[in-house]
C-alpha cells in the first residue's frame, strides 16, 4: 500500500518520494485523489503566504500548481487538443498526439485553459482550493476504470493494468472526506457526468479507447470546471 502511494506521488508530482509500485501499477490509481489533496494543501499554503494582491496571488497559486505537478497534465491536454480536434482518421489522431511538437490547437487550448484557471482563482475562496486537484485526479481514475485504453500496450495500458473496483472505491473514499456540504456532492456529480461524456467522445475520436494524454486532459478540464463551479455554487 505504501509503495502504491509513493508510486502515485512520483507519477503525479515532482515531490522526491522515490518511485515504487507494489504489484501492478494500476493499484496506484486508488491514491490519486490523496495526491490531489496534498497538492491542494500546497495551493492553500501558497495562497496564505502570498504577500501580493488578489491578481498576483492567483498567478502564484497557478504557478505553484504547474510546478508541483511538473506540467504533466498540461502536456497531455495540449496533445489532446492537437489530436482530438484534428479532422483526420483515428489512427492519425493518435500519431499527432505522440508528436512532441505543439500544434495550433494545443497552443490555443493551453492558453485558454491557463487563462480560465487564473481568472477563476481570482474569485475562489482559498478554503475550497483542494477540491479542484482532488476531483481532477478522481476523474482520471473514473476515466481509466470506465473506458479501455486505445492500445493494449504503452504507458496508459501498463498503469491501467491492476485498476480494480476496489481501487475505484478507495479513490472515491478520499473524495468522501471532502463532502461537508451538499453542493460539493453536486459538484462531484458534475465531474462524474463530464468525465463520462467527454471520455466517451474522446474514445470514439481515437477509435474506441483512451490514452495517457486524454487522462491528462480530463484532469485539467475537470479542475477548470471545478474552479468555475466553486465560484457559483459555494
Amino acid at each position: 500500500m505504501r509503495k502504491d502511494i509513493r508510486g502515485a506521488f512520483s507519477l503525479l508530482t515532482i515531490l522526491p518520494v522515490g518511485t515504487a509500485f507494489a504489484g501492478k501499477a494500476g493499484a496506484a490509481f486508488a491514491s490519486f485523489p490523496l495526491v490531489g489533496l496534498c497538492i491542494g494543501a500546497l495551493l492553500v499554503a501558497a495562497a496564505h503566504l502570498s504577500p501580493f494582491n488578489r491578481d498576483l496571488t492567483a498567478f502564484l497559486i497557478l504557478l505553484t500548481w504547474v510546478i508541483v505537478t511538473g506540467g504533466l497534465h498540461l502536456d497531455g491536454f495540449g496533445d489532446s487538443c492537437d489530436g482530438l480536434l484534428a479532422s483526420v482518421a483515428p489512427e492519425k489522431r493518435i500519431q499527432i498526439m505522440r508528436d512532441p511538437r505543439l500544434g495550433a490547437w494545443g497552443a490555443i487550448g493551453l492558453a485558454l485553459l491557463l487563462l480560465g484557471k487564473w481568472l477563476a482563482l481570482r474569485s475562489v475562496s482559498h478554503e475550497w482550493l483542494p477540491l479542484a486537484p482532488v476531483f481532477g485526479r478522481w476523474a482520471m481514475v473514473w476515466a481509466a476504470y470506465r473506458f479501455p485504453t486505445v492500445r493494449d500496450e504503452g504507458l496508459a495500458a501498463s498503469f491501467r493494468d491492476g485498476l480494480t473496483t476496489r481501487g475505484l472505491l478507495i479513490a472515491s473514499a478520499w473524495v468522501v472526506i471532502l463532502l461537508t456540504r451538499a453542493e460539493i456532492a453536486a459538484l462531484w456529480l458534475l465531474i462524474y457526468c463530464f468525465t463520462t461524456v467527454f471520455g466517451g467522445w474522446a474514445a470514439r475520436r481515437l477509435g474506441g479507447g483512451l490514452n495517457g494524454d486524454v487522462y491528462g486532459a480530463i484532469c485539467e478540464l475537470s479542475e477548470l470546471i471545478c474552479l468555475l463551479s466553486i465560484g457559483i455554487i459555494l
